[in-house]
């Protein structure tokens, strides 16, 4: 018998959620209690572990980011308290250079089976795998579906791909014919090509058969290879929707699919009849509009449309910045509103996804300039965000872990003044209060009064100024602003475990496995699951008594 020495508590638990993790694929519930860091491979982080290799961002080039130096880099996203990495597609990519770049972001595809040798090698990736759930993180992938790629750098893109070159797609049959993109009609959108004259996207045929199940066998393949735990699809809009329906049912694992529309409508559409998550590009907009552009209205009235129309808006993906959309510090440098976007997203319903670098307060003002080298920050764990992220992820968990049902409960707006805004989200008496504005932190102090859920004589506390607040009588809170900053409110008597404001951490007890509660404290995941799962649960605890 093992001795009791030989493996600590948290070490053996860690392991247990490995055994979990492999023995069933990751589900939506599996994802909705964690959060994705999304890195750019290329841009992340080297195998050298140099922090002053030089990247020309503008000029597009591969900079050297691989698989291994993210692996080297993994307690730099964990200890901002994300508890999942996805990183970009894994692929072959042309070979090849155009006036705006090389391949270096991994979405211009050659060949299915061979991976990007640039990234590094099937080892790495797997090693990658490994390091991931070993901390008991999940592995996102970001994924191309719709299209292959073909340099032509300026002639005819409708007579000039040679289409044996790619891989399994060997010949014309396997795509639409050539047309030209016209964004606006839906119909066209999903058959003709959405590259131009310098790089062609060939639109793969997937209403055929045969593109169908080859696209189906290499995700599945790829899945069980190297233990990936989720998909982001690429350019969803562009696919054609029975197929991403066709898809998502034949691969067997959590997927978000990128369909870039504001319209709640188009989200609702999708999620009814597609594909269960995508990234929340409604609230996104009105995101930018909150805090960048002044305007407080549209936001809580989408929030209040999401709530209403979609069907589960918390396995939506909430982000505020990617690699495709300008930074937030691009339209406004003030760190009072990043502070507050990331409040927002990150506490928001869904599964919030932030983009590497915003937690360095980067300007990119969109392609190519928002995919900076992050290796040039320092990995520097003492900026001010950095730390925000690890404290909104803190709450985020410890909310969780008092109650799952706080990942499915819906956030709803509370208040609305010139240039703040308030929500709620959770279970009434232990709910997560956020206070946000949209003025500068130049500004000076003032108060508002904020009708809230809470009990008259409940002690709150924010958890970002560690500061002491009482509803009164009549059930209000008197919230103090100041310099633009946000205010996150929680519970007093339920601090305990945050490990925030000098409270302890979670404990990891028998209970949570014996009720299969939920813990994201130090990295780490239970759930009840179904299955193979739940009998190994059931197994691995009875063993696991002996090392309490």
């Amino acid at each position: 018998m093992m001795s009791r020495s030989t493996v600590s508590p948290l070490v053996g638990l860690l392991l247990i959620a490995g055994l979990i993790s492999s023995a069933s694929a990751a589900r939506t519930a599996d994802w909705k209690p964690r959060s994705i860091y999304q890195t750019m491979t290329d841009r992340f982080a080297r195998t050298d572990g140099s922090t002053t290799s030089p990247c020309n961002t503008k000029a597009g080039l591969y900079c050297g980011g691989t698989w291994r130096g993210t692996i080297d880099h993994l307690d730099y996203i964990q200890g901002m308290g994300f508890d999942a990495v996805m990183i970009s597609p894994i692929i072959e990519n042309v070979e090849g250079q155009v006036y705006y770049g090389e391949a270096y972001h991994g979405y211009w595809p050659l060949n299915l089976n061979n991976l990007n040798s640039h990234f590094g090698t099937h080892q790495d990736l797997l090693d990658l795998s490994d390091a991931l759930h070993s901390r008991g993180m999940y592995f996102m992938m970001d994924t191309v579906i719709n299209n292959m790629a073909y340099i032509t750098n300026g002639s005819d893109p409708a007579t000039d791909v040679d289409y044996s070159v790619f891989t399994p797609f060997n010949n014309a049959d396997y795509f639409h014919p050539y047309c030209k993109m016209n964004w606006s009609d839906p119909a066209i959108a999903q058959r003709c090509n959405t590259g131009d004259d310098k790089v062609v996207l060939p639109d793969l045929f997937t209403e055929h058969e045969d593109v169908q199940q080859l696209l189906i066998k290499w995700a599945n393949d790829a899945i069980k290879t190297y233990s990936i735990d989720g998909l982001r699809i690429d350019a969803a809009k562009h696919v054609n929707p029975g197929f991403l329906h066709k898809f998502t049912d034949g691969v067997d694992t959590f997927m978000t699919g990128e369909v870039l529309e504001g319209a709640v409508s188009i989200m609702e559409d999708y999620q009814s009849n597609y594909i269960n998550s995508l990234p929340n590009y409604p609230v996104y907009f009105d995101i930018i509009n909150a805090f960048t552009n002044g305007s407080t209205p549209l936001l809580p009235k989408t929030v209040e449309d999401m709530r209403v129309a979609i069907p589960d808006v918390n396995a939506m993906v909430s982000f505020s910045e990617n690699h495709d959309k300008p930074r937030i510090a691009s339209f406004n440098e003030d760190m009072a509103i990043a502070k507050n976007v990331l409040v927002f997203t990150m506490l928001f319903d869904g599964i919030p996804m932030i983009y590497q670098g915003q937690e360095q307060h980067l300007k990119g003002d969109g392609v190519p300039h928002n995919r900076e080298a992050i290796w040039l920050t320092k990995y520097d764990t003492e900026a001010e965000l950095y730390k925000l992220i690890a404290k909104l992820n803190r709450i985020r968990n410890h909310a969780g872990y008092l109650g799952s049902d706080y990942f499915e409960d819906a956030t709803h707006p509370i208040y609305q003044g010139s240039s703040e805004l308030a929500f709620t989200k959770g279970v009434q008496g232990r709910q997560v209060v956020m206070v946000l504005s949209n003025q500068p932190s130049t500004s000076g102090r003032y108060e508002i009064d904020l009708t809230v859920s809470y009990n008259a004589g409940t002690n709150v506390m924010d958890v970002l100024t560690c500061n002491n607040y009482t509803v009164d009588n009549q059930g209000m809170l008197a919230v103090d602003m100041d310099k633009g900053e946000p205010r996150v409110f929680f519970p007093t008597k339920y601090m305990d475990g945050s490990g925030l404001c000098g409270y302890s951490d979670s404990n990891i007890t028998l209970e949570m496995l014996k009720t299969h509660r939920t813990s994201t404290s130090a990295g780490t995941q239970f759930t009840s699951g179904t299955g193979v799962a739940t009998v190994l649960l059931a197994v691995v605890t009875s063993i696991f008594v002996m090392f309490l």
